[in-house]
């Protein structure tokens, strides 16, 4: 199983992501699926859900061994059945990522960098986030503040949320790896912490709670 990354933070928070390689047979010596996990297998009819599906909960026993399970919510939210822990999950192409933290809300998402990105920039990009990207933003860039919109997202839990206009993510220097600056804007302002990685084709965002002086002047 080629986990390409296994990650236990200071900040209590626990990360991996999963190239996957396996197909359904081998993923499913991998993993004890429960009798309620075997039928909500059974629903899923797509080939390469089934494998997506099966993979998160084999990249889950790189924590757990022996267990919980796997439920979500009605807002679609993953939660931990029976199990104090937080849960974030995030798939793009064979990649499968989770984050785990017992006390705050974890956020996790990992995209393939893809030209399609400059298509849907308009839909989640606001004013001065153009205008700190400038005329010509790369891929990559576009890539991280989707993805770190993409965890705020999974953090906030109220729903009714624009990316475009309740999100912001303050300026960055691209680089393999970085800090970043997300503001939740609604009835309340809420600041999250993340950083980004870049690894292979992809884009991993990840919440960051450390200890670390965070810039709460935004200017977007």
């Amino acid at each position: 199983m080629p986990v390409i990354l296994k990650i236990a933070h200071k900040n209590g928070q626990r990360t991996a992501l999963w190239e996957v390689k396996e197909d359904e047979f081998s993923l499913l010596e991998t993993v004890s699926l429960h009798e309620s996990d075997r039928h909500t297998l059974s629903l899923i009819s797509n080939p390469g859900r089934r494998i997506e599906w099966l993979a998160v909960r084999a990249l889950l026993k790189e924590f757990y061994p022996s267990g919980p399970t796997i439920d979500y919510l009605e807002n679609g939210r993953p939660i931990l059945v029976n199990h104090p822990d937080k849960i974030s999950i995030s798939h793009s192409s064979n990649m499968v990522a989770i984050a785990l933290h017992s006390e705050q809300s974890p956020g996790i998402d990992i995209e393939m960098i893809h030209p399609r990105i400059f298509k849907i920039a308009t839909r989640f990009l606001n004013e001065l986030e153009k205008k700190h990207l400038g005329p010509h933003p790369s891929a990559e860039q576009l890539t991280i503040i989707w993805g770190a919109k993409e965890v705020m997202f999974k953090v906030y839990e109220l729903g009714g949320i624009s990316f475009k206009n309740d999100f912001s993510v303050n300026p960055f220097t691209i680089s393999e790896k970085g800090l970043l600056d997300g503001i939740i804007h609604k009835t309340t302002t809420t600041y999250i912490p993340m950083e980004y990685m870049k690894i292979k084709d992809f884009i991993l965002v990840q919440t960051d709670y450390s200890n670390r002086d965070f810039e709460k002047k935004s200017e977007l």
